[in-house]
């Protein structure tokens, strides 16, 4: 894990090169979540969301979204750049939130973890996840028991230290649930990227049909496949 992850300067510079190429890819976490979770009529917050994708697509779907991260350059630039969305933009320490207990039913974050390597840590992430949250706690991390994944992010890294990161298995992500004082019945895994994405790349006319399927055809592919894991906490 890079150990720059914990400078605002780094991002401020990553982003940069970065926001552009996050921007134009399909918001697949905002997908997930819509196919996932009935979400219309609640209070969802996006954690670290850096260019905040997928609180957008749920936001401009009709859901109450807030899409927070540290760097307020980040969060300037996309509000400039989306004038006119319905996402709410507010920029937030995760160790320490200013909203009250309980203010959002669902919290998430997408690859939010993979920049720490203590446990320790995330699991006090978690705390506070938890503690601003009233029903469903997600956390998404890049899978550890997908070898081919883990070595490309390996030789990416060596260009780009953005790609640093710190992989985690559902091995992992029990234990710092467990280090976080959850019960172990509260807490499911759920498989999140991979070769279904394939389907994102469809000419415009099957968007609709692929937006809905392929959340669905993530549960078919075998974990070594998969890209990333879904940690789901039913407070």
């Amino acid at each position: 894990m890079h150990e720059d992850f914990q400078d605002q300067n780094f991002w401020e510079v990553a982003w940069v090169r970065h926001i552009e190429t996050y921007l134009s890819a399909p918001p697949r976490c905002g997908y997930w979540l819509r196919a996932r979770f009935p979400l219309q009529g609640l209070r969802v917050l996006e954690i670290a969301g850096g260019s905040c994708r997928d609180s957008r697509v749920l936001a401009d779907g009709g859901v109450y979204a807030v899409g927070s991260d540290f760097d307020k350059k980040t969060l300037d630039y996309l509000h400039q750049r989306f004038n006119g969305s319905a996402l709410l933009l507010q920029r937030e320490d995760a160790s320490a939130f200013s909203f009250q207990d309980g203010e959002f039913d669902l919290s998430f974050h997408n690859g939010f973890w993979v920049l720490f390597g203590d446990p320790a840590r995330m699991a006090q992430l978690l705390r506070e996840q938890v503690r601003v949250t009233r029903r469903t706690v997600v956390a998404v991390v890049h899978n550890a028991n997908n070898p081919r994944l883990v070595e490309l992010f390996e030789r990416q890294s060596a260009k780009d230290a953005i790609y640093d990161i710190h992989f985690l298995s559902r091995r992992d992500l029990a234990q710092i649930g467990e280090l976080a004082g959850l019960d172990s019945c509260q807490i499911r895994f759920e498989k999140f990227g991979g070769p279904a994405d394939v389907l994102y790349a469809l000419p415009w006319v099957f968007k609709r049909w692929a937006r809905w399927i392929v959340p669905h055809l993530y549960r078919l592919q075998p974990w070594s496949v998969t890209e990333r894991v879904a940690m789901v906490v039913d407070l």
